[in-house]
């Protein structure tokens, strides 16, 4: 992860680059990797960096090393280490600014969260929990350092969604813009894409994180895992899913990825390929094509989402008392931890003085406005902001806006512009954490 610092007397100022340090800490992690347990007992609690109030400890980096190295299935070599090691450097820091930030804006995760994202790696490699652990021991990964990771994650994906989400609107002429290019695409190429994003802060740090990201490129022609180094360097949501973008046009990537993908045209021999690096906005792409096939010109439907809601009545003369009371409640509900359907109606049985209803699948275009651009940008799972209407202050949840009978909708479409939207602006939210941080890398 990239970040844009420059050595002052050991410390970092905001804004500045200081990653030629990382270099002198090359010898040392080698050493420890290639099994010196007496340097390892001695060095492993030394400070490796310091962000804001946090410390990274030479330990934290060995252990996110030598992760890195096992989920993308390459060799622990001396050569290996030291091209990955930049990029380790760099996704550690972002992940205490992140869990910074969102503990700053009061965003929690518990441990039942992280011990079940736990489970599922254990059960995707087709192990017991306990044989995961002993598996990661054996290769020198703490269980709590891989736990660190995924509570990082999850937080930060959290704060996003809550922070950046509601403030999207996407409009009916968006929607109907998109269509147009749609339709005009049609007998078109489209993309599978995978992609690894490496953010530039500073149009000064372009050739650092392009050598980061060339680095990545290196790994990936030495047989490297991409889905693997996607989820554990890729600075965008895309990560998460092993930087699976899905389908997609050319004209919906950026340009500069939009500009190879002519190049190389759409046969069945692009299958495989690799793009990059390639500076985009931003910061720079590697992208790979998983596969391709022609654009169809779909029908489509207005849509529809599975609601539920949470709801304060309100007389239609309600006094002003009765409706401040009745914001107030939905107010302080509406913060409450809830990341499903089924957790929002768990914790609605503690809402005496409110009405909880399952409104079934409701057509978008029943919803009057205000409903309808929530529905259309709000997280799945995620309760929404208190809304004042007809009947009263509710919450809605949108528990899934699947389409029927295999149409194309604008809902989907609204929430495909909006997740493009949030990608941009949880981007510039980390760019912002980065500038403003203070780093100190003491290695």
């Amino acid at each position: 992860m990239s970040a844009s610092f420059q050595s002052q007397g050991g410390s970092l100022k905001p804004g500045r680059k200081a990653w030629v340090k990382i270099a002198a800490v090359f010898c040392l992690l080698i050493g420890l990797a290639a099994g010196a347990p007496a340097a390892l007992a001695q060095d492993e609690l030394k400070i490796a960096a310091v962000v804001n109030d946090d410390v990274i400890t030479q330990l934290d980096v060995f252990a996110r090393l030598r992760a890195a190295m096992l989920s993308a299935r390459l060799q622990d070599t001396p050569e290996n280490r030291q091209n990955l090691l930049p990029n380790v450097m760099r996704s550690l820091i972002d992940d205490h600014l992140k869990a910074q930030e969102a503990k700053a804006q009061g965003v929690t995760v518990g441990d039942g969260e992280v011990n079940a994202r736990i489970a599922g790696l254990a059960g995707r490699n087709n192990m017991s929990r306990e044989d995961f652990e002993s598996m990661l021991a054996s290769n020198g990964i703490l269980v709590s350092a891989l736990a660190d990771q995924i509570r990082a994650d999850i937080a930060w994906s959290r704060l996003v969604q809550r922070k950046l989400r509601a403030t999207i609107r996407i409009t009916d002429a968006e929607i109907n813009e998109s269509l147009a290019r749609a339709k005009s695409a049609r007998g078109k190429n489209e993309y599978r894409l995978s992609q690894i994003f490496q953010a530039i802060d500073s149009p000064k740090d372009a050739p650092t994180v392009q050598q980061a990201t060339q680095r990545l490129l290196d790994q990936l022609q030495s047989g490297a895992d991409f889905a693997s180094l996607a989820q554990e360097f890729s600075q965008d949501t895309s990560a998460a899913n092993g930087g699976d973008i899905g389908w997609i046009r050319a004209d919906e990537a950026d340009p500069a990825v939009a500009a190879e993908l002519a190049r190389l045209g759409g046969g069945p021999e692009v299958k495989g390929k690799l793009i990059g690096p390639v500076q985009g906005t931003g910061g720079y792409y590697l992208v790979r094509i998983e596969d391709v096939r022609q654009a169809t010109d779909s029908a489509v439907a207005p849509g529809s989402v599975h609601l539920i809601r949470l709801l304060w009545p309100l007389a239609p003369n309600a006094s002003e008392k009765e409706v401040q009371s009745a914001q107030e409640q939905a107010d302080g509900f509406a913060g409450k931890a809830a990341h499903s359907c089924q957790e929002f109606q768990t914790l609605a049985e503690d809402a005496a003085s409110a009405r909880f209803d399952d409104l079934g699948r409701v057509p978008v275009d029943d919803m009057p406005p205000e409903i309808r651009n929530m529905v259309m940008t709000q997280q799945v799972g995620e309760p929404s902001n208190a809304i004042r209407g007809d009947g009263g202050v509710a919450i809605f949840v949108v528990c899934d806006r699947g389409d029927t009978n295999g149409e194309v909708s604008r809902v989907a479409i609204a929430d495909r512009l909006a997740a493009e939207r949030l990608e941009t602006l949880a981007r510039g939210y980390l760019s912002d954490l980065r500038r403003a941080a203070y780093i100190d890398i003491r290695l």
